[in-house]
């Protein structure tokens, strides 16, 4: 599933720059005055582009999810009505089947 999400990133990434290359293609045919700003506006597209890949394309267990930038504390406060109660429920009860199963099979 990770590899489907990251080609469906590479491919978004792709369909991406060619929007842009489409767009500028006007100001890039334009003449040699124009050449630095097109140039430094395609290197910034450029790195947005491999920016946005290398950030969505993360291996990170829950698949890049935003909770992981908020800390576990905040769950039942700021965020509680945005799904941070459910959001702490699971985590607690992931963690008690997690020891459960240690207890039980101690070789783990």
């Amino acid at each position: 599933m990770a590899t489907d999400r990251g080609l469906s990133s590479l491919s978004t990434a792709v369909v991406t720059v060619l929007a842009v290359l489409l767009l500028l293609a006007p100001v890039i045919a334009a003449p040699a005055s124009l050449l630095p700003p097109v140039a430094a506006l395609l290197a910034v597209v450029g790195f947005s582009v491999l920016l946005y890949v290398r950030v969505s394309s993360s291996d990170d267990e829950d698949g890049g999810s935003v909770w992981n930038a908020i800390p576990r504390r905040q769950y039942d406060g700021r965020h509680a009505e945005s799904g941070g109660l459910a959001r702490g429920e699971q985590e607690a009860a992931i963690e008690e089947i997690q020891q459960d199963a240690a207890e039980r099979d101690p070789e783990q």
